[in-house]
């Protein structure tokens, strides 16, 4: 039963250690693309931290490359790091490595620290609470922006601990957890409060801003990205139907 629910805000603080699971969070827009190409017909997401070995493994698998740097697609890539994207594209069973801004690096960071890794978003919160509630702790990583806090990811985050709060009412929230909690306590409406953050700012420039009605989407994915093993440099996840 879940006792205790903690959650890091910023990729500047070191993560605590001893959890038995751990969420990742880039809600725009990395967890939530993520959860749309496996829906969609990605048979596995292979996740790389840099460029080059994104690279490297898409043309070694023969598998589709996806992904972006200041939030554009790259030369040469077939995708990009949007969900709006991922919802029209024939996947038709290819693999997909991703690398983007944030939210590949918070993956390989979570995998340091924990076997039993997901990737979740608004779309999937739902999945992401029942996931986490078979484990005794649960930390929520927020990949966040450039280095810094990110309020769409603190939204996003307090979204899914409200999930588990209501199964474990008694589980132990830390002061990350607590903040993520006032933070989406405070809003009354997802794509409002996803709207404010500087991560949909810097879409509008790139003509990325309708991505954020599909990150603000609650609850309309049943399925949840889950590690299941790091292949060298990247790590390998699939669906679970939750």
């Amino acid at each position: 039963m879940l006792s205790r629910i903690e959650a890091v805000l910023s990729p500047a603080e070191t993560p605590p250690s001893g959890f038995a699971a751990v969420m990742v969070i880039d809600v725009i827009r990395a967890t939530t693309t993520a959860a749309f190409m496996l829906n969609q017909g990605a048979s596995r997401l292979l996740l790389a931290a840099d460029l080059e070995t994104a690279r490297k493994e898409a043309a070694r698998r023969r598998a589709l490359l996806a992904g972006e740097r200041g939030g554009v697609a790259l030369p040469g890539f077939d995708l990009g790091n949007s969900p709006r994207q991922a919802l029209s594209f024939p996947f038709a069973g290819r693999e997909v490595v991703m690398t983007t801004s944030n939210g590949t690096v918070a993956a390989q960071k979570a995998a340091r620290l924990s076997g039993e890794v997901a990737l979740a978003a608004l779309v999937n919160a739902a999945a992401a609470a029942r996931w986490a509630g078979s484990f005794d702790s649960v930390l929520l990583l927020a990949a966040g922006r450039e280095g810094r806090a990110a309020s769409d990811d603190a939204y996003a985050i307090g979204a899914i601990i409200s999930r588990l709060v209501q199964s474990a009412p008694e589980a132990s929230l830390g002061e990350g957890a607590i903040l993520a909690s006032a933070v989406f306590g405070a809003a009354t409406d997802a794509r409002k409060a996803l709207l404010r953050s500087a991560a949909a700012r810097a879409l509008e420039p790139v003509g990325l801003l309708d991505d954020v009605e599909l990150c603000a989407a609650t609850d309309v994915l049943q399925n949840l990205p889950l590690l299941r093993e790091r292949q060298g440099e990247v790590l390998l996840f699939s669906d679970a139907v939750s």
